[in-house]
């Protein structure tokens, strides 16, 4: 079953699950930078927020960009100012070699979201808008996977991927 695009996860055949999934996950990431906007970083908490800078909505400035990858990171820590967010995006001004810089990411474009102060961390599939991106290096089958990653304390250098076709039935 493919999603209608109407932007609630169903069509005539049934339910898209994987696109329902997808979407409830994004909106962990929209609840944690909201709060975050709110009343500041929680405890030990920081982001690192992975997204595809060949989206045509993300505004970075250039020297984030990188020809031989579309994948940008970012790191919300100590220097940051002005995170704000939409039910589609969120912006927030950081510090590049010392100059503030202004970035505005679409939830769509994010390609994962981790905490490592509580080794919380999600891997998001990759919009179909984008696959033909430069992606040589991932799996044209893992491209549409919604990940979770828990990663333990005990075992931060190694965290374990589990992939949530792992809990469907097989048929």
């Amino acid at each position: 079953m493919t999603n209608n695009k109407d932007n609630n996860g169903s069509n005539s055949q049934g339910f898209d699950y994987d696109f329902l999934v997808e979407e409830s996950l994004k909106n962990v990431v929209k609840k944690v930078l909201k709060i975050t906007s709110e009343t500041g970083l929680v405890g030990n908490s920081h982001f690192f927020i992975t997204f595809n800078g060949n989206d045509p909505n993300v505004i970075v400035p250039p020297e984030l960009k990188n020809t031989e990858n579309s994948e940008i990171k970012i790191i919300i820590q100590h220097q940051f100012w002005e995170l704000k967010t939409s039910d589609d995006h969120f912006e927030v001004t950081l510090s590049f070699n010392g100059d503030k810089k202004s970035i505005f990411v679409p939830f769509k474009a994010i390609t994962s979201f981790t905490d490592p102060s509580v080794g919380f961390a999600l891997q998001f599939k990759i919009e179909d808008n984008l696959k033909d991106t430069n992606l040589s290096k991932i799996e044209s089958s893992d491209i549409n996977k919604p990940l979770i990653t828990n990663l333990k304390d005990t075992d931060a250098k190694s965290g374990e991927v589990v992939s949530l076709d792992e809990f469907r039935d097989k048929k």
